[in-house]
């Protein structure tokens, strides 16, 4: 128990939940504000995706230099470690994104059917989506960045 605790609590988490914040709040509110044109140009399902890949692009190149040197303190190569973080990312967003599209309008329809079709279910499962994502970012993050930083220390 002792080591699960320690793996989850240490500076390097502290650290990516600051960086993680901030960039889930900029994520949060880009997205919402883009949710509505993208809409108009292309329908729900589109936007969905558009729109939260779009603010996903921009707000994981900042948070690749920031974790990787304030985070996780890396002295990895940096095309490794930009080849692992991309895959990590999108790995996480495709994950959280396809579950939290199929689990919400689920739940609502089996807990709250009188909300069902309602247009904020899919503004919701992009909120729900962000937390799924950034606990599921975090373990790869942290896995990816550990195994690029071993192969230094032996």
């Amino acid at each position: 128990m002792k080591k699960l605790f320690a793996f989850f609590w240490d500076k390097s988490l502290l650290i990516f939940a600051i960086i993680g914040a901030v960039n889930t709040v900029i994520t949060m509110v880009g997205t919402q504000l883009l949710m509505g044109p993208f809409t108009n140009l292309w329908g729900e399902n589109v936007a969905y995706w558009a729109s939260s890949a779009t603010m996903f692009f921009l707000t994981s190149i900042e948070a690749f230099f920031l974790n990787r040197h304030f985070s996780f303190e890396s002295k990895a190569p940096m095309g490794k470690s930009a080849v692992r973080f991309a895959t990590v990312v999108a790995v996480c967003y495709l994950l959280s994104f396809s579950m939290s599209k199929w689990l919400v309008p689920t739940f609502i329809r089996v807990c709250l059917p009188q909300f069902e079709g309602n247009a904020w279910v899919l503004r919701i499962a992009l909120l729900v989506a962000q937390v799924i994502y950034t606990g599921c970012n975090y373990l790869g993050d942290r896995k990816s960045t550990r195994l690029n930083s071993s192969h230094l220390e032996q």
